[in-house]
């Protein structure tokens, strides 16, 4: 044994990092933090992550500043907070749907959804909802799906984009003979503002994105892709009352960043998280976008990493969609 080496040199070397650390987080954060949203304004992550963006700011006590990186359905901005230093001043709001997703619908997708993140909250859950131009000759599900079988590839949809859940719903109707194509966008916003103006026939898209558009007769609510209605349309039927065996797995969001982030760090935002969530300024506004609130530990995130992996998986597999 090295005469200058003893194993309390190990325990104190490890004494004294835990205590950095542990100092590190008690002074965190002393300058502002940049959140990415991966995706254009106008989309539900970039909708939530503002809403409790100034609750943030006061618990912390350091601005939250958010940018708006979109491309490539959220890989771009993915990658750039993976990249970044795990210091816990770059985050990242996304939809955690997408973050798995990407592994089966992309050839070249820059970023693993497990080993290049340091989960750190789940915040909401939302539905998942087809919605169409006001002007489409069909006025609820079962008229949709007949006219969509007779009129095989006639009918367009827009989604947040290539290789999102919402594309994935798409591809997985061929399975039941309703074939539509496909138009991808950079996110809900754009997939919306596309469908109102009647650029496109249909939209698959977040709920509490449409909702609004819904409740002003500017879209029409068509079908709910998960496996159950939603109380805040309740007339508005699941697709898998209609077509058996279709389902979808709801849509959830998530804090996340860089791997490697000090877990003091971790732990703190994921309390102010929690808190901001709940606040009497920010949980109405939630509750009037049909949204569930979820947050819970870090290690709830990877969870529903790994559920999504091996649920979209096997509709991929089912479905024989190619990555592209």
């Amino acid at each position: 044994m090295d005469p200058e080496f003893h194993p309390r040199h190990l325990m104190l070397a490890a004494v004294l990092a835990g205590a950095s650390l542990a100092a590190f987080a008690q002074g965190y954060p002393e300058k502002p933090i940049r959140v990415v949203v991966p995706y254009p304004p106008g989309g539900t992550s970039d909708f939530v992550v503002r809403l409790v963006q100034n609750r943030l700011q006061t618990q912390l006590g350091q601005p939250v500043l958010i940018e708006n990186r979109a491309g490539a359905t959220g890989a771009i901005g993915a990658e750039a907070v993976a990249r970044a230093a795990p210091d816990g001043y770059t985050l990242m709001y996304t939809p955690g749907t997408d973050m798995t997703l990407r592994q089966f619908i992309m050839k070249a997708n820059p970023v693993d959804a497990i080993k290049d993140f340091s989960p750190i909250s789940a915040s909401v859950l939302s539905s998942s909802i087809i919605v169409a131009h006001p002007s489409m000759p069909f006025g609820n599900a079962r008229e949709f799906i007949e006219y969509a079988r007779k009129n095989p590839g006639k009918l367009n949809y827009g989604s947040p984009g290539l290789g999102s859940n919402f594309h994935l719903a798409g591809e997985y109707l061929k399975m039941h003979g309703l074939v539509l194509t496909h138009v991808p966008y950079k996110g809900g916003g754009p997939a919306l503002a596309a469908v109102i103006a009647g650029e496109t026939n249909l939209a698959f898209n977040d709920f509490t994105t449409m909702l609004p558009m819904v409740r002003e007769g500017r879209a029409r609510a068509i079908a709910l892709i998960d496996p159950k209605r939603n109380p805040a349309l309740p007339d508005v039927p699941a697709m898998s009352e209609i077509l058996p065996g279709y389902s979808m797995p709801e849509s959830w969001f998530a804090f996340f960043g860089p791997a490697g982030m000090a877990l003091p760090v971790v732990m703190r935002l994921n309390a102010e998280i929690a808190r901001a969530f709940v606040a009497p300024d920010v949980k109405p506004r939630i509750d009037e976008r049909a949204l569930i609130i979820i947050t819970g530990k870090p290690e709830e995130v990877t969870g529903y990493l790994r559920t999504g992996l091996d649920v979209y998986g096997k509709i991929v597999k089912a479905a024989g969609i190619k990555p592209e």
